[in-house]
């Protein structure tokens, strides 16, 4: 074999062998990882909660996103897209959970993904209520 042969056949096997490692880090995402171990309470009589007050109103605590989807009726799931991890908020005008980052649309009830890129629903979390206090558990 000869020498520019041979160095073009090793620089082409050099350039195959960085495939993988490219390929691999471009399909790399944040984390979109749910919360695993969630337990936690949201006092409704604290003014800092009182968007949950009302039908529509949601917030935001320990990556978890509580919304008020109907008369008493409470639904959490994780704020992190399964996309690429980019945090949720809630349209009450649509009724629907969506990710600013590339318009994954989820449904308020299931978690379920609407439409959009999002492959897996999001994590949902029970809620029990007592008196004026939310507690959110995996």
């Amino acid at each position: 074999m000869e020498r520019k042969d041979f160095l073009k056949k090793t620089f082409a096997m050099c350039g195959l062998a960085m495939i993988p490692a490219a390929v691999l880090e471009s399909c790399s995402k944040s984390n979109t990882t749910a919360p695993s171990n969630v337990n936690f309470t949201i006092d409704l009589s604290v003014s800092a909660n009182a968007a949950l007050l009302n039908v529509g109103g949601y917030l935001v605590s320990n990556s978890v996103i509580v919304i008020h989807v109907s008369s008493g009726i409470y639904n959490a799931f994780s704020d992190i897209c399964t996309h690429e991890g980019c945090s949720v908020g809630y349209n009450a005008t649509s009724a629907q959970i969506s990710c600013p980052c590339h318009g994954g649309q989820f449904s308020p009830q299931t978690g379920a993904v609407i439409s959009g890129p999002p492959p897996s629903a999001l994590k949902q979390y029970t809620v029990t209520q007592s008196g004026n206090v939310l507690t959110i558990k995996s």
